[in-house]
């Protein structure tokens, strides 16, 4: 099996270094860019090999970190990778914005390697749990990623990040055990998608992680450590404004009104729960 991939975008060249380091020394196939340009030409020479993580520092020096996630999140090829972003910025507000861009978790400069780690860890333990399923997410099956890793080239060519083809709506034959419904929305397991009536709606990978745990455990409700632990894969309290942002996110695609949601209700005080609604 091949190792797991993970490509940084960080242009502090001690910084890259030292997370190559660590990185290879856990038995991770990791090659460092200093600038999105670097990146995206590279990959536009070998999309053959799956990335499982993507780590991208915020502040660059060509395209900030929110514009190469949204570019990643827009091309197919890279649309189930994992993201995990670096920022020096303590605001909220960017944290946010790092999420709402397609990110799956987010660490603030500085940050302890350990705690680093464990984040990677958690989100490739998600990737592999994917595979072993069926889907295709980017990472740990991918055809010689040491490979990809090694060869990668930097250019000064743009990409051009192509779009994520729509799915047609499921079909009566397919099996009947891989769907969650739920008055009109419906989650197919099997195809690893999301409908609202006869509408498919786009998720990030997290989005339909964290929807399809609520939605397996309709009625229960859930403290977001409790959420953090189960679906982002951590064995501590994190930062629990990650699941408040994904909820809000996930709430503006399947609700009416996100404002009075019918699904995903709030248990002030403590979390979330999803309604067994009708």
């Amino acid at each position: 099996m091949a190792r797991p991939l993970i490509l940084i975008v960080e242009d502090e060249r001690s910084i890259a270094e030292l997370l190559e380091f660590n990185l290879q020394n856990e038995g991770y196939a990791c090659r460092s860019f200093g600038c999105g340009r670097e990146l995206f030409a590279a990959l536009q020479e070998d999309k053959s090999s799956a990335v499982s993580l993507f780590i991208l520092d915020i502040m660059l020096p060509d395209m900030d970190g929110f514009e190469i996630c949204r570019r990643l999140r827009a091309d197919e090829a890279f649309a189930q990778s994992a993201v995990l972003m670096l920022t020096a910025r303590s605001s909220e507000d960017d944290k946010v914005r790092g999420l709402e861009s397609g990110a799956d978790d987010y660490l603030t400069k500085p940050f302890g390697i350990r705690e680093f780690l464990a984040r990677v860890r958690a989100l490739l333990r998600r990737s592999s749990r994917l595979s072993q399923n069926g889907e295709n997410p980017a990472g740990l099956s991918s055809p010689d990623s040491a490979r990809f890793a090694s060869s990668l080239a930097a250019s000064s060519q743009e990409p051009s990040p192509g779009s994520a083809s729509g799915a047609a709506p499921f079909k009566a034959e397919e099996d009947l055990r891989s769907r969650i419904v739920c008055a009109d929305l419906l989650l197919d397991d099997a195809r690893h998608l999301v409908f609202k009536g006869d509408e498919e709606l786009e998720m990030t990978n997290r989005e339909y992680e964290l929807l399809k745990f609520l939605m397996l455990h309709r009625g229960n409700a859930y403290s977001r450590d409790d959420l953090l632990n189960y679906v982002w894969g951590y064995d501590y309290s994190g930062e629990t404004r990650t699941v408040d942002v994904h909820i809000r996110q996930l709430r503006r695609k399947i609700e009416d009104d996100s404002s009075q949601p019918t699904f995903i209700e709030t248990v002030r005080g403590y979390g979330y729960r999803f309604r067994d609604v009708d």
